[in-house]
Formats: C-alpha cells, structure tokens, sequence
C-alpha cells in the first residue's frame, strides 16, 4: 500500500509524485528549460538546455561555481538556444576523484553539446570558465562560433627561463594551501577578495555557500588545472569574434593588448570601474544588454 504522508490533501507518495513531475514538466514548457545528464569521461555532466536550433549559447561558470552563478542571465538565455553546465565535479555534475583538468571540462562541454544536438556555439566564459572556453577552442575550432570572456583568467606567457621559474616558485605553495587542513580558509580569503561594494550581502552569502560546498580534491585539482593552462604562444591566434567584459580591480596592464594578439576580431572590449569578479550578478542589466548586443552582431 503506498506510503501516505503529510502531503497536499492527503495524496500518497505515489500521487504527489505525480502532480510534481507533472508541475515540473509545465514549469519546463512554459520555460523551454530541458534539465539533463550526459556521460563524460566516465562521470556524470548535468545542464540545462533552453530552445531549440544546431547553435547555441554556451554558459561557463567559474571555479568552485556552478550553473546557477548565470541566473541573472535569464533574460538571455530564455529567448535563445542555450545551455547552462555544471562542469564535472560542481553543481549536480558527480565529483569523482580524478583530476579536474581544463581538457576535462571541455570534453564535458563537447558531450553536453552532442547530447543536446548543438554543432556550434557562442563560449560565454565567466573566471575559469574562460580557460575552458580557450582549450575548448583549441581542442574543437570548428565548433566554436565566438568568445565571451567575463573577467576571465588568460596566462601570460613568461619572458625567459628566469621568469618561468620565479612564476612556479609563487605559485607551488598557494596551489599546496589548497590541499592542506586549513583549505578553507585560503578559499575563503580568496572569495572575500571577488567582492565589490556592488556585491549585495544576499550576493556574498549565496557565492560564499556554494563555492565552498565544493569538494576539496575538486577545488584542489581545478585551481591546479586552470593554472597549468599553456598560455597563448606567440603566433597563436583565432578570427572569431571575441568579447570580454572585465573587472577594472582585476585587470594587469597590457591585458587588451595581450588579447588583441591573440584575438584580432576582439570587438568589444570593456573594463567596468568599480565592478568585482562577479560582475554579471552585480550588474545584470548592464551586462545582459552587452551580450545581446555582442551576439546581435554576429553573423548567423
């Protein structure tokens, strides 16, 4: 006899079952939202697809991040094709203990796209999300239609021998923080760090509780992976149209020069004053107005 708990009007399990998935799949439809899973590298990838079409825009997220960071998106990505990944190891993707390399999230990329019958797609890369973006290009040119750097990380390749080894030298023992007892402590200076005077408290309350609900081997291995990208080498350039909208805090000088080598078609470049890291959660109307734009511009 089925199991009948406190539930509207005394239904069962079973009937309550029923009327949420039939609530879901109404939700769904007035939404164009397809919630799935595909399989990547052995593990399990979640995205959300919305309308319907071979090309598509493509949201990133960040490290330690997730899928919901593009919430303020909706506007944008409910009216067109569009997909929304958890990257493996973040949000509702499984998180098994292997390593979290940018070539693993952009296989995951590639898979979420075959599954969801996408060739094409315009990258919108937040933080980490930009790396991927990159070896994703690197990795599948051809379906690649543009770039969306969001206050994304891009390395620079050092100048000699002696500035490679100073680089590693930096950077060994803040990546081994990240495996240590006191991890979270690290992560958590990092994050405050992210913040603006734009960041509302319900802002850094909600970024703060999912970014440290990641895994520590995930977070470990993905701040290791994003770092050990190559950066672009001299000659190293793609002609699809780029954008990239930047924390004005967080940009080194000669940054757009620096992409510009790479992407000649960069055509809007922007440097927000006063913006922190999560500037398209910050500023939501102002950057989804950005990206129509960018993407209005697009040949089809």
């Amino acid at each position: 006899m089925p199991y009948v708990g406190d539930r509207p009007g005394g239904l069962s399990y079973l009937g309550y079952t029923r009327v949420m998935r039939l609530w879901m799949t109404v939700l769904c439809c007035a939404t164009g939202l397809l919630a799935a899973d595909v399989a990547s590298d052995g593990s399990r990838v979640h995205y959300e697809s919305y309308g319907k079409g071979q090309e598509a825009v493509v949201f990133i997220h960040g490290w330690t991040c997730d899928l919901t960071f593009w919430r303020g998106q909706a506007p944008v990505y409910q009216k067109h094709r569009a997909l929304l990944v958890d990257l493996p190891g973040h949000g509702q993707s499984e998180k098994p203990e292997v390593s979290y390399t940018q070539e693993r999230f952009a296989r995951a990329i590639d898979a979420v796209m075959r599954d969801a019958g996408v060739t094409r797609a315009v990258l919108v890369g937040h933080s980490m999300g930009g790396p991927v973006a990159l070896t994703f290009l690197r990795l599948f040119p051809a379906r690649t239609k543009a770039l969306v750097l969001v206050d994304a990380y891009v390395p620079e390749a050092p100048k000699d021998d002696v500035e490679r080894a100073r680089q590693k030298a930096q950077m060994e023992p803040f990546l081994r923080s990240f495996t240590e007892p006191n991890y979270r402590e690290t992560q958590r200076k990092m994050i405050e760090g992210m913040f603006s005077a734009k960041t509302t408290p319900e802002q850094r309350e909600e970024i703060r509780t999912k970014m440290m609900a990641t895994p520590q081997h995930v977070m470990a291995s993905a701040i290791e992976g994003m770092f050990a990208l190559e950066a672009p080498k001299a000659g190293e350039t793609y002609s699809l149209p780029v954008m990239a909208i930047m924390s004005a805090s967080q940009v080194r000088p000669g940054f757009e020069a620096r992409l510009r080598a790479t992407f000649p078609n960069l055509r809007k470049y922007e440097a927000w004053e006063g913006s922190g890291h999560f500037l398209m959660m910050e500023s939501p109307d102002r950057f989804n107005l950005a990206l129509e734009d960018f993407l209005a511009g697009l040949v089809k």
